[in-house]
């Protein structure tokens, strides 16, 4: 299935997966926002896009592992701020950060998920780094 017929841009900074439900910011936060966020900070971006009601929603969150890795193929090729391969689906558009923050969380460490090699690592939750966030809205949480 390519990304034209799996991914609905909604035209209002939104994709929809025709596969999962889901819908998804269509640009990662460093893209709005041009800076890196620490866990607490892409927490915040949730509340932010709630109270704005990007795509007429109020249910913006961050994204759960097999969320996360929905939007990951190796079969795919993207490009991170870096000029980088990424295997994020072209649907989304190209020179976002490659690693995102995810929900889970235990005491002082949050997790990344890396979009370069669809690994998951554990990081200090006030740590910014590189990172950013993609939220997300639906059912599927597991």
């Amino acid at each position: 299935m390519s990304a034209t017929e799996r991914f609905i841009d909604n035209q209002d900074g939104t994709v929809t997966d025709s596969t999962t439900q889901l819908t998804w910011m269509r640009e990662d936060a460093w893209q709005r926002e041009a800076k890196w966020f620490s866990w607490d900070e892409a927490k915040d971006m949730s509340h932010n896009l709630n109270d704005i009601k990007l795509g007429g929603f109020q249910d913006w969150r961050l994204p759960v592992e097999d969320e996360i890795l929905s939007l990951y193929s190796e079969e795919v090729c993207n490009q991170d701020k870096y000029g980088k391969e990424t295997h994020l689906w072209s649907a989304f558009p190209s020179e976002g950060l490659s690693t995102v923050w995810l929900k889970g969380e235990t005491g002082h460490e949050g997790t990344i998920f890396d979009f370069k090699n669809g690994e998951f690592r554990p990081l200090y939750k006030s740590k910014s780094g590189r990172m950013t966030v993609r939220l997300v809205r639906g059912e599927m949480l597991k």
